[in-house]
């Protein structure tokens, strides 16, 4: 269809936002108490011209309102840099190409821990593949991990864990400029610790303490094996190799070091407790607990024997071993229909490294995992639809890929392309379109799916 300049011109105006360089131009001033058949005398012929010019500035206007709010920002942060032992010199040398990052901004709306189900968010993070492979590095790394265990007193078996769920052990992290990370959340959220992370961000860098190009991880702003961000790396990075000197980019030595010593430091560590011991529980105990709700009874502590004692047992049904004078509260992640556990302090250690509840229970899940448990968990979750673990998503990548879905490469992380694609395809087959990647849908692109009619996993 032609373009109608004159239009075109009055919808720009119209539709400009009200703080936008546009309704602030000398234009809009007279076009505003103007017909817009006088304000098209007013340009005359220059409108195609003019046309350009408008477009430029409406779609400029979110950089230029974002640019303003940076400015903004970094003047204030500027202005307390001293205080946080920055000079002014050194802020203005670091932060000149610093820039907002939209990814961050979008990202905490999708943040994997908030809105996935549990039955769709532990299966990823502990599978078969993970779990032999962290039992594999226990052994590579025996002597390092050996003398963390005789230093800290944390299990192998947990610092693996986090380096697992981090990182997978290395091999997947994010690289994001973390300096402009965190002044991103800074500038946008408007909290404490993230200003705080902005300062520690530029003394690494002033330093020398960890090279630009390390300085590099997730639109959460953590970096490093182990995932630490700034203000951590501060506080709790230790050398565990011996070379004078913390570097937990490059060095599991330093990286697993470190990771227990923030468990012992944030939240005190009793050596040989698990974080969390799956139960069965009778039936009084579970009274008032909702069928899918997650439920935590934070209230009621009592040492473990004490749980034993009210006909509290392991889930396989047999007596709780663990330290029974250690305290504990039961947990319920998906309700009372799912799985229940008794949660102690080193669950909250976990929580003090990653305040998640789904991340917590998975790390003393894959623990337990590398430490040689067969399954997971005795009960399953609450649901008709499980979620696939990571060398399922990725057959499920593949197959949409056959089916000409552009969502890049099968890498068994279910990203954004990933769950749009699934509801294409939830779509086309009658089955509810949530973009969840799980076992329902895997069969359905198989050619082995359920009836459309079959009713949608709990919710």
């Amino acid at each position: 269809m032609p373009c109608n300049p004159r239009r075109t011109l009055g919808l720009i105006v119209a539709r400009a936002p009200r703080d936008s360089p546009l309704k602030q131009s000398r234009l809009f001033s007279a076009v505003r108490p103007v017909s817009a058949r006088l304000a098209i005398r007013i340009v005359g012929r220059s409108i195609p011209r003019l046309l350009r010019g408008l477009l430029a500035i409406g779609l400029a206007a979110p950089h230029v309102a974002q640019a303003d709010t940076l400015q903004r920002c970094l003047a204030d942060l500027r202005a307390q840099s001293a205080k946080n032992r920055v000079s002014t010199a050194d802020f203005d040398r670091l932060t000149a190409d610093v820039r907002l990052l939209e990814r961050v901004i979008t990202s905490r709306a999708s943040q994997a821990e908030v809105v996935d189900f549990w039955w769709d968010y532990v299966p990823r993070m502990v599978d078969d593949r993970r779990a032999r492979e962290g039992r594999e590095l226990t052994v590579r790394w025996d002597e390092a991990m050996a003398g963390i265990e005789r230093r800290y007193g944390v299990d192998r078996s947990i610092f693996t864990a986090i380096w697992g769920i981090e990182t997978n052990y290395g091999t997947a992290q994010s690289s994001l400029p973390l300096l402009d990370v965190w002044v991103t959340r800074a500038c946008t959220e408007q909290r404490p610790l993230w200003r705080a992370n902005v300062y520690a961000s530029l003394r690494l860098l002033r330093d020398g303490t960890v090279a630009p190009e390390d300085l590099v991880g997730s639109w959460g702003g953590a970096f490093g094996l182990t995932q630490f961000i700034p203000t951590s790396y501060e506080e709790l990075a230790v050398d565990g190799d011996g070379d004078g000197r913390a570097d937990l980019v490059h060095s599991v030595p330093d990286a697993l070091a470190s990771t227990a010593n923030h468990l012992t430091k944030r939240t005190p560590w009793v050596s040989g407790l698990p974080p969390a011991i799956e139960v069965r529980l009778p039936a009084d105990v579970t009274r008032g607990v909702r069928p899918t709700e997650e439920t935590w009874r934070k209230d009621d502590v009592r040492p473990i024997s004490q749980w034993a004692r009210a006909g509290v047992t392991a889930a396989n049904g047999q007596a709780l071993s663990a330290i029974t004078d250690a305290r504990a509260s039961l947990f319920f992640p998906a309700g009372a229909e799912g799985p229940a556990f008794l949660v102690t302090q080193n669950f909250d250690a976990l929580l003090a490294y990653n305040v998640a509840t789904k991340y917590a229970l998975s790390v003393s899940l894959l623990a337990n995992r590398i430490a040689g448990a067969e399954r997971t968990l005795v009960r399953p979750w609450p649901t008709d639809d499980p979620g696939l673990d990571r060398d399922g998503i990725r057959q499920l990548q593949e197959l949409l890929l056959a089916r000409g879905h552009d969502i890049g490469t099968a890498d068994g992380i279910p990203g954004a392309r990933t769950r749009e694609a699934v509801r294409v395809e939830q779509r086309r087959l009658g089955l509810p379109e949530d973009g969840r990647t799980g076992e329902r849908m895997l069969k359905a692109l198989q050619g082995k799916a359920e009836p459309p009619a079959l009713r949608s996993s709990i919710q």
